[in-house]
């Protein structure tokens, strides 16, 4: 069974233009001839996302739907879970660091640590900066953490309503039936999207097409909302450097909206879905450190 493999020869950085220094070039085919040391790996609500560090100074990414890697890469050996690396097309790692919305079903299998330090983790290292406030809006919630000095000095979770989640978006999407990059891509003209729930929300899109408000306008409009909605949580911390990541990040209209407000200087790296399993494998590779693996 394949999975949705990307790997390619780039650079993490933000806004999305690569920043050189920060890190190497992904290697294309590591395995069985590159073998792994760092894995971080990412369970999400929508998607399982891997990013991993060889032997040979190479890194690469992996991204599939999370009922695919619970279906066909996760299994049982006696009492405990195993990953199937081969099937992955990966060699076993030296350290693995688990994280995500689907975490719990991993932690008395492999060693864990929290979003907030994944996020965090990640984030500081695709940007480079000590002083910053970090929004990630993934399928399923929003988390906002304010980083001073190098450091967590707060954060804001919002992991009950579905409103403003990549989940949110794509049945909107799916509501108005419009392909999910022409949705993404509505900015202009937005129409007044009041409702914040998502049950509600649909009641609110109906009546804006019985009224005759083009579906692009509509589409716009509930952008505008998740833009509107990220900015209220933001806007206790005293920063004007914001970076977004998360699968929402890479919605334009979302990023463009959020630029337009002109309160802070919005910076998306390059591969924002795969900041938590970058800080993964941030935090796995520093434990190998500590116990002196080569």
């Amino acid at each position: 069974m394949s999975c949705d493999l990307e790997e390619r020869r780039d650079l993490w950085g933000r806004g999305g233009t690569p920043r050189a220094g920060l890190w190497p070039a992904f290697s294309p085919s590591p395995y069985p001839h590159d073998l792994l040391t760092a894995l971080g790996l990412d369970f999400g609500s929508r998607y399982v996302k891997l990013v991993y560090g060889t032997e040979k100074g190479g890194w690469g990414r992996k991204k599939l739907d999370t009922l695919t890697f619970f279906r066909d890469y996760l299994h049982r050996q006696g009492e405990r879970l195993a990953i199937d690396w081969l099937r992955l097309g990966l060699a076993p790692p030296k350290a693995l660091v688990v994280t995500g919305y689907g975490k719990n079903l991993l932690k008395d299998h492999f060693p864990t640590i929290t979003e907030i330090r994944a996020h965090f983790l990640g984030a500081r290292q695709a940007t480079g900066l000590d002083h910053f406030i970090l929004l990630e809006v993934g399928g399923q919630d929003t988390k906002v953490l304010y980083v001073k000095d190098g450091r967590v000095f707060d954060f804001l979770t919002n992991d009950r309503c579905a409103a403003g989640t990549g989940r949110y978006l794509e049945n909107m999407a799916r509501f108005l039936k419009m392909p999910l990059t022409e949705f993404a891509a509505a900015w202009e003209k937005p129409g007044d999207i009041s409702h914040t729930c998502a049950i509600f929300g649909e009641s609110e899109l109906i009546g804006h097409l019985l009224e005759g408000m083009a579906p692009a306008r509509i589409a716009a409009g509930v952008n505008a909302s998740v833009a509107r909605r990220a900015l209220m949580m933001v806007r206790r911390y005293p920063c004007r450097t914001l970076v977004f990541v998360g699968g929402v990040a890479r919605n334009q209209a979302v990023v463009r909206l959020l630029r337009m407000q002109q309160d802070y200087e919005v910076m998306v790296p390059s591969y924002p879905q795969f900041n938590g399993a970058l800080g993964c494998c941030l935090e796995a590779r520093q434990r190998l450190l500590k116990e002196g693996a080569p």
